[in-house]
């Protein structure tokens, strides 16, 4: 008979080998939807990716939807964490702008093809997830807290919709970032161009430029 304690032990080490699996097939996803895109990776390619089973890849999701899901919400949880690190307190909106650019640019160095995923908007995928809004909104309202102050400031034009930019440096970011990269544009070249562009979109009366 098996007493209470080897149960535990037993299910305990189950519950640890189907963790350790999970982990494993995300793992798989996020390098294979990385390198070769949402639809172009099936869940066989999951699950031999991460020597698992392919019944396996379906006892811990419903389909590819649900594992990109899971994913992209773990990405942009990346991005939030790493550029919110490497923002120091800083007195204007260019200053404020370069940082932001700088850390957006070093994510991209350091995680290929990351940035593009971490910034999708989820919806695309699932109309009723709310994850992407709470963190995409969240990673807009630095963009938008420093718009708002700036034009309080004085800084920005008057006329500036700091929501609307906010979600629209997002945009532009999204697609820039990784395009620099593929060009071969050096980090710092990345920066001036996008600073530049911004600071002369918004900013009156520019003090490095």
């Amino acid at each position: 008979m098996v007493d209470s304690t080897q149960l535990t032990l037993a299910t305990d080490r189950a519950s640890k080998r189907k963790e350790e699996k999970r982990k494993r097939l995300l793992a798989a996803a996020r390098k294979l939807f990385v390198s070769k895109g949402y639809h172009e990776t099936r869940p066989q390619d999951i699950a031999k990716e991460a020597d698992v089973a392919h019944g396996t890849f379906y006892s811990h999701y419903t389909d590819k939807r649900e594992i990109f899901m899971e994913f992209a919400s773990a990405a942009q949880e990346d991005l939030h964490s790493y550029v919110h690190a490497r923002i120091p307190d800083v007195n204007s909106f260019e200053e404020y702008i370069r940082y932001s650019l700088t850390a957006i640019q070093e994510f991209a160095e350091q995680n290929p093809g990351l940035l593009r995923s971490a910034l999708v908007d989820t919806k695309v995928f699932d109309p009723t997830d709310s994850t992407s809004k709470e963190v995409r909104s969240r990673f807009a309202a630095g963009f938008i807290a420093q718009l708002k102050n700036a034009r309080l400031n004085g800084e920005l034009y008057e006329d500036i919709d700091p929501d609307l930019i906010g979600h629209a440096m997002m945009g532009l970011i999204q697609f820039s970032a990784p395009m620099a990269y593929r060009k071969g544009q050096s980090r710092q070249e990345y920066v001036d161009h996008l600073s530049r562009f911004l600071t002369r979109a918004l900013v009156k009366s520019p003090k490095t430029l």
